[in-house]
């Protein structure tokens, strides 16, 4: 393995173990929201904090995440690699890093205020509408919504400085700032419950934002970081920055879109709809933030640099070994949660307020979700190919026709499904819009007049192949080992349904293990030499 390798490796390794963590402490955070507030129940309470994110969402993510996504990271890097990172390159890059932070909050505090005001028109009116007959949770969404707003001031600042971070390649503190962000949503729910009811759940967002922010802070202090206020200077360079990320901002306006239609719809279901759909998305999103975000965080710099020196076979072949990678981590995972999704609902939210039927309706929409990220984890990686290259225009596009197709397939499967599916039809719309943004993207690798490849990267497309025929036999084998050890631990012992369902999950894991293993070492994928290499 070559050092530019083994850094990648190590790199993504902190992130991944970061994101884990956060993904476990972020299970803890359902299992104690839906003891508490359940999901049917309490006449479906829970929908109004779920519902309070995206008002916070829809402004982060429109104002900052577009800029930060594509822009800052490229663009602090260059800053350094101007001249070898000496040090009058840090002075620039702090000058910079703080000129974007100045700028970013007081635009975000601005239109925080502005919709703080405006938002019991547009929670009433917009956004839960289906609420309309029922004036306590239109007024518990309002004054929900309302205290989450503080959150995206404090996201801003942290995600600025993550970017600069990233730019250093420092992942250490950047990656424990996120288990912070559930620890302050946690601490918020037990210590405040008693006293303010829901609004304990709204609380703990903000301070999880806080501590995000703040672990951010002193690990960019500590690598040199000095705030100063100024703002940038608003010429050709930073317009032409703006520039480069308005693609990807109307991209996230789409994204957002749909999470706003989503929720609207979803009030119009059954009580608890919109929180059943918000957990099935939230476990469905834990091997895609472990592996998918942890991989393309990492390999963005390798593209960006593959690009800046004009290298352009080697940074697809790097690509598509990042893609095998991906799918070699991600198809396992996401097979053994499809297989074991009621064990592991019932086992995580299984408690108090939360009922069997609830554990039902998330498992089947759990499962249709689920089927969607191998192709959510694969655009992430495309996506920052295009960015590495600064080609944002076309991945825009596909994002919007996503988008479309989600709204429109969600819509279609919700007129046409039986009631007890109307949740799953939503996520099975998020699916189909999924597939067709990893088809567009990968059709539009080779699209590119400026980019010229000389090498057509065919091995890594067969282990890619080799990869997916494998995951193939694996899903069957052990869907039906599960089925076999579920209905002999039922019928032979007498027990209670969660630890049926604990012992059920503990041996089909541990036998998924050891099946994949033994297909890994029949296909002969080389990864598994690796492994035993690194355990030894």
């Amino acid at each position: 393995m070559t050092e530019n390798k083994k850094k990648f490796f190590l790199a993504t390794l902190i992130v991944a173990i970061s994101n884990l963590l956060s993904r476990i402490l972020g299970l803890l955070r359902s299992t104690i929201l839906a003891a508490i507030y359940g999901a049917t129940e309490n006449n479906g309470i829970a929908d109004c904090y779920n519902a309070s994110f995206v008002l916070p969402d829809i402004i982060y993510n429109l104002t900052v995440f577009g800029v930060i996504s594509i822009v800052l990271v490229p663009f602090f890097s260059g800053i350094l690699s101007n001249r070898d990172g000496l040090a009058d390159n840090n002075d620039e890059l702090d000058k910079n890093c703080c000129a974007m932070l100045n700028f970013f909050f007081m635009m975000v505090a601005v239109i925080s205020l502005i919709t703080c005001f405006f938002a019991p028109v547009i929670v009433k009116n917009f956004l839960v509408k289906g609420f309309a007959d029922d004036s306590y949770k239109i007024a518990t969404t309002i004054r929900l919504t309302r205290i989450m707003l503080l959150q995206p001031l404090f996201v801003t600042l942290a995600g600025i400085l993550g970017a600069y971070m990233n730019a250093k390649e420092r992942y250490t503190s950047y990656s424990i700032a996120m288990l912070f962000y559930n620890v302050g949503i946690i601490v918020g729910i037990l210590l405040l419950n008693k006293k303010i009811g829901i609004d304990a759940a709204a609380w703990g967002t903000v301070l999880g934002s806080f501590l995000w922010f703040i672990i951010q802070l002193f690990g960019a202090v500590f690598s040199g970081f000095r705030y100063r206020f100024m703002l940038p200077q608003f010429d050709k360079e930073f317009f032409s920055l703006i520039f480069l990320a308005i693609p990807r901002v109307i991209a996230l306006g789409g994204e957002q879109f749909v999470k706003f239609f989503i929720t609207g719809y979803a009030s119009f279901l059954c009580a608890g709809a919109l929180t059943i759909y918000s957990y099935a998305e939230n476990f469905s999103m834990v091997p895609y933030g472990m592996i998918a975000v942890s991989l393309s965080t990492t390999a963005f710099p390798i593209f960006s640099k593959s690009f800046a020196i004009g290298e352009y076979d080697k940074m697809l072949e790097s690509l598509f070994d990042k893609l095998k990678v991906l799918l070699f981590l991600i198809l396992p995972i996401c097979s053994l949660m499809i297989v074991l999704r009621l064990e592991m609902i019932d086992i995580l939210l299984g408690y108090k307020s939360f009922t069997k039927q609830d554990t039902l309706l998330t498992g089947s929409t759990f499962f249709a979700y689920m089927l969607g990220i191998p192709f959510y984890s694969i655009t992430i990686v495309v996506a920052k190919y295009f960015y590495a290259q600064k080609r944002t225009f076309m991945p825009m596009i596909i994002s919007l026709l996503m988008c479309f197709t989600t709204i429109v397939s969600s819509y279609l499967l919700i007129r046409v499904l039986p009631e007890n599916m109307k949740i799953s039809g939503l996520a099975y719309g998020r699916t189909a819009g999924y597939l067709i943004q990893m088809i567009l993207l990968l059709i539009m690798i080779f699209s590119a007049k400026k980019v010229r490849y000389t090498v057509f990267p065919k091995i890594q497309i067969l282990e890619i192949a080799r990869v997916i025929a494998m995951n193939l036999i694996f899903v069957l084998g052990i869907f039906f080992i599960h089925s076999w050890i579920l209905s002999y631990i039922t019928e032979n012992i007498l027990l209670k349904t969660k630890l049926q369902f604990l012992m059920s999950g503990c041996i089909t894991g541990f036998t998924a293990i050891l099946l994949y293993f033994l297909l890994g070492v029949v296909f002969k994928l080389p990864y598994f030499n690796l492994i035993i290499s690194r355990l030894k």
